[in-house]
C-alpha cells in the first residue's frame, strides 16, 4: 500500500494546461496509517517566492485521508507546485517522479501547472488527414532542371546518397537530384490517396546546398526547385484537391554564401562579410571582422542572426518575407530551430503569420518537452497563446519506437502522460507526431536494424538483411497503428510508406524509389490514412488503461465513441476481453468477449 497517492492524470481537475481565470482542483491522499495533522500545497509562480496553501481535510475512507485544495488562476504562466505533510514531529515534502506520481524526496522536481492566454485557433481541420514530410530535393523530379555553379547535379535519380566532406572533414550537401515542385505537383494525386491533408516541404528559398537550409535568398523559390509562380500555382492546386502546404521557416541563420553575408561575392549586392558598411552587418554578430562570427552551432557556412530591428522587419514586418509567401495561401510555417529565436522574436513572427490567417497552422521545431523548456536562459513562452500551434513530437517518436523495438512500456506511459498533464489540449491534438525525419535514422533501419549500425556514421550507410527488413516492416506497421491513434497529427517522412532504409543525415535523404516502391507497405499507409477519418482520433481524450509486461492497451473517446489501441512488444500472445461489440478495423470484423494480441502486432478497435 502507497503512503501517498497524487497523480495530476487522475488527481487533478480539470486535466492539463488552463486557460487563465480557471479553477484547478488538487487532491492528495495519505495513508490513514501516516497519522498526518495538516497537508500543505505549495505553489510559486515562476521568478517568484513559494506559498504555503492549506489543504482541505475533506474525507476518509478505509485507506486514506483525502486532502483538497482549489486553486485559481488569475495570471497566465509557469506555476510550480509541491505538496508537504505534517506530522508531530516532522514534516515530508513531496514531489514529482518521472511517472508524474507523488514521491517523498528532498530534491527540487516540482508540478508545472500551465496557465495560458487562450488554445491554439489553428483550423480544426488539420488535424483530418495526416502530414506527409517533403524534403523537396529527393521527392519527385519532373522536367528539366538546370544546376548552378557549386552544385553538383546527380542525373542518376537511383544513385546511392553519399557522406559528402569538405577538405576540412565538415559535412556538406552539394549533391542534387532535382526534386522540385513540378514533381510535387505531378504527385499530387498520390499523397491525396495516402489521406495526405498537409504537405510540409523543407525549405524553398534560394539556397547553395540540398537541404535549403542555408538560405541564400528568402524572396526567391531556388531555382533548382521552380520559380515563385510555379510555387503559388502549387499551392493553389494543393488547395483545390483538400491539401494545405506548409514550409520550413528558417530565421535563425542565414548562408554564408547568401546576399546577406555574400562571403564569396556571388552576388551583386554589398553583404555584411564584405563591409561593415552592408546594410546587412548588423544582421550578424562578428566577433574579430570578417572571419569569425558566431555561427548556427559553429558551422561557417551558416552564420547566426541577431534580431536586429531591420533583421526583424524584414522577416517579420508588414510587408516582409512571411506576408510575401503566406499572400500565396500557404497554411501556415513549421519553424526551424525555434529553440533559437527569443520569446519575442517568435512573437512577432507568429503575430504575423496569424494576422495573414489566424487559421494557419505554426509548428515549432522542438526535440524535448516543450511546455517548460529553457534555451539560452530564457523560459520559452511556447504555449502561453499567441505563439505555436503545434511542435515536432520527438519526445513521442523515441517513446514509440523504444517500446515497439525493446517493450519500455514505462517510457511511452512517462510521455503520454507529461504531454496530458503539462501541453493545453489543443496543442496536444495540433503535434506533429513523427517516427523519423530529415535529421533522424529511418524508422524501418531503426526497427529491423541489429544494434551494431546504429553508430551515426561508422562504416557509412547501412543496407537491411531480408529478416532484418522483415521483421523491421512487421514493427513498423506496430508503431504506424500508434503514430496513427495517440493524440496529435501523424506526419510521415517521405518514402517511409514505400519502404526507405537509411541512417541519420545524409543516408535518411534518398531519392524516393519510384518504381521499386513496397506497394504491400503504400497499401498499409493507405489503411492508415482511412483510420484518420475517424473524427475520435481528432481531438478525442486519451486515456491509457493498461501498461504492463511489454502490453500497453489505450483508448481514446469523444462524447459516446471510442477507439481501443491495444499493444504487445513482448514474445507472448496477450489475451483481454472487451466487453461491448466493437469493430476491428483492420480484418473488418465485429469482436467482443476475449481477445488474443499476438506478440509485435497491434490492433485497433472502433
Amino acid at each position: 500500500m502507497k503512503k501517498f497517492i497524487f497523480n495530476p492524470i487522475t488527481d487533478k481537475t480539470p486535466q492539463g494546461a488552463v486557460v487563465v481565470g480557471s479553477t484547478v482542483t488538487y487532491t492528495l491522499k495519505v495513508s490513514k496509517f501516516e497519522n498526518s495533522i495538516n497537508a500543505y500545497f505549495v505553489l510559486h509562480k515562476d521568478g517568484e517566492q513559494p506559498k504555503r496553501y492549506y489543504m482541505q481535510r475533506d474525507f476518509a475512507d478505509d485507506r486514506y485521508i483525502h486532502y483538497t485544495y482549489k486553486a485559481t488562476y488569475a495570471g497566465v504562466g509557469f506555476f510550480w507546485y509541491h505538496f508537504e505533510v505534517e506530522f508531530a514531529d516532522y514534516a515530508l515534502r513531496l514531489v514529482r517522479s518521472d511517472s508524474l506520481d507523488v514521491m517523498d524526496s528532498p530534491i527540487e522536481s516540482d508540478y508545472l501547472q500551465l496557465v495560458i492566454n487562450s488554445e491554439s485557433n489553428a483550423d480544426k481541420s488539420f488535424r483530418k488527414g495526416i502530414i506527409y514530410h517533403i524534403f523537396v530535393d529527393r521527392f519527385c523530379k519532373d522536367g528539366e532542371v538546370k544546376s548552378r555553379k557549386g552544385l553538383n547535379l546527380i542525373n542518376d535519380w537511383n544513385k546511392p546518397v553519399e557522406l559528402e566532406l569538405d577538405d576540412k572533414g565538415t559535412k556538406v550537401h552539394f549533391d542534387c537530384y532535382g526534386g522540385n515542385i513540378a514533381g510535387i505537383r505531378k504527385k499530387l494525386p498520390y499523397l491525396k490517396k495516402l489521406n495526405v491533408g498537409t504537405i510540409y516541404l523543407s525549405p524553398v528559398f534560394e539556397a547553395h546546398s540540398s537541404h535549403k537550409y542555408d538560405v541564400a535568398d528568402y524572396s526567391k523559390i531556388d531555382s533548382m526547385f521552380g520559380t515563385n509562380e510555379e510555387f503559388a500555382d502549387l499551392i493553389k492546386s494543393a488547395k483545390r484537391m483538400g491539401m494545405k502546404i506548409i514550409i520550413d521557416g528558417v530565421f535563425n541563420h542565414t548562408g554564408s554564401d547568401s546576399i546577406y553575408f555574400n562571403k564569396y561575392s556571388r552576388y551583386k549586392t554589398v553583404g555584411a562579410y564584405q563591409s561593415p558598411n552592408s546594410k546587412y552587418y548588423n544582421w550578424y554578430d562578428f566577433i574579430n571582422y570578417p572571419d569569425e562570427y558566431s555561427s548556427w552551432w559553429g558551422f561557417d557556412r551558416l552564420p547566426q542572426t541577431r534580431e536586429d530591428s531591420g533583421f526583424y522587419d524584414y522577416i517579420a514586418g508588414k510587408s516582409g518575407i512571411i506576408s510575401k509567401y503566406m499572400a500565396m495561401g500557404l497554411g501556415g510555417f513549421r519553424l526551424d530551430v525555434v529553440d533559437e529565436l527569443s520569446n519575442n522574436f517568435l512573437h512577432s513572427i507568429c503575430e504575423r503569420i496569424k494576422d495573414s490567417d489566424p487559421k494557419s497552422l505554426i509548428v515549432g521545431e522542438v526535440w524535448e518537452d516543450a511546455s517548460s523548456k529553457i534555451s539560452y536562459d530564457e523560459r520559452k513562452e511556447y504555449f502561453l497563446g499567441g505563439n505555436l500551434d503545434s511542435v515536432t513530437n520527438y519526445p513521442m517518436k523515441n517513446a514509440i519506437l523504444n517500446y515497439v523495438k525493446y517493450g519500455d512500456v514505462q517510457g511511452f506511459v512517462n510521455t503520454v502522460n507529461l504531454i496530458l498533464d503539462q501541453y493545453p489540449k489543443s496543442v496536444q491534438n495540433n503535434l506533429m507526431n513523427i517516427l523519423d525525419t530529415h535529421d533522424t535514422m529511418r524508422a524501418l533501419t531503426f526497427l529491423g536494424a541489429d544494434e551494431s549500425c546504429m553508430e551515426y556514421h561508422e562504416g557509412g550507410n547501412y543496407t537491411l538483411t531480408e529478416p532484418e527488413r522483415e521483421r523491421g516492416i512487421k514493427l513498423l506497421k506496430m508503431a504506424t497503428i500508434m503514430q496513427f491513434t495517440v493524440m496529435g497529427i501523424p506526419t510521415v517522412f517521405y518514402g517511409d510508406e514505400a519502404g526507405i532504409e537509411g541512417k541519420a543525415d545524409p543516408y535518411c535523404r534518398v531519392p524516393y524509389p519510384w518504381g521499386n516502391e513496397d506497394t504491400s507497405l503504400i497499401e498499409w499507409y493507405e489503411k492508415l490514412g482511412e483510420l484518420r477519418n475517424n473524427k475520435v482520433l481528432e481531438d478525442g481524450n486519451m486515456t491509457i488503461k493498461y501498461a504492463s509486461d511489454s502490453v500497453i492497451i489505450y483508448e481514446r473517446t469523444k462524447d459516446d465513441k471510442k477507439v481501443i489501441v491495444a499493444c504487445n512488444a513482448s514474445h507472448e500472445d496477450f489475451e483481454f476481453v472487451v466487453e461491448r461489440n466493437m469493430f476491428n478495423f483492420f480484418t473488418g470484423e465485429y469482436i467482443s468477449g476475449k481477445i488474443t494480441i499476438e506478440p509485435d502486432t497491434a490492433i485497433v478497435l472502433c
